[in-house]
């Protein structure tokens, strides 16, 4: 379960980031507490939040850029997926874990034939994906989801 500063549990939301005023970061996964308001990235995110952002700043975009953090990261597609199903919070954990195991099952599948294929840059990017998702687990004694 993560705890607030304040003692309290905090939820998962998905949440935009803004940087320089000029980078938008759309449905990053957040961890919010709901009784004092902070918010922190969750931990399986944040670097990534971070590499984007500097690779986009670096690019010297000149107007305002928005970027759909589902396309770039696989738990926040998963995440992003789940919430907008419904549901109440127990129903929700079990979703996440249903779309988890089958988002995993199905990277593993095309891992496979990319690996048939000799294909190199798709096996790297698939087990890119499968990393990202592997660092998350759910458990509805660890982690409310809102």
């Amino acid at each position: 379960m993560k705890r607030c500063r304040c003692g309290q549990d905090m939820d998962i939301t998905l949440r935009t980031i803004v940087h320089a005023r000029s980078i938008e970061v759309l449905h990053v996964p957040v961890y919010t507490c709901s009784s004092c308001g902070h918010s922190e990235l969750m931990p399986e995110i944040k670097k990534d939040v971070i590499e984007i952002m500097k690779d986009v700043y670096n690019a010297e975009a000149s107007d305002r850029t928005t970027i759909y953090f589902e396309e770039r990261h696989e738990l926040a597609s998963v995440l992003k997926e789940c919430l907008e199903s419904g549901g109440n919070d127990s129903d929700l954990v079990q979703v996440i874990e249903q779309v988890l195991n089958e988002r995993v099952n199905h990277l593993l599948d095309i891992y496979l034939l990319a690996k048939t294929c000799g294909d190199a840059a798709w096996t790297e990017d698939i087990e890119r994906r499968l990393k990202q998702i592997s660092c998350f687990r759910s458990n509805p004694f660890e982690v409310k989801i809102s």
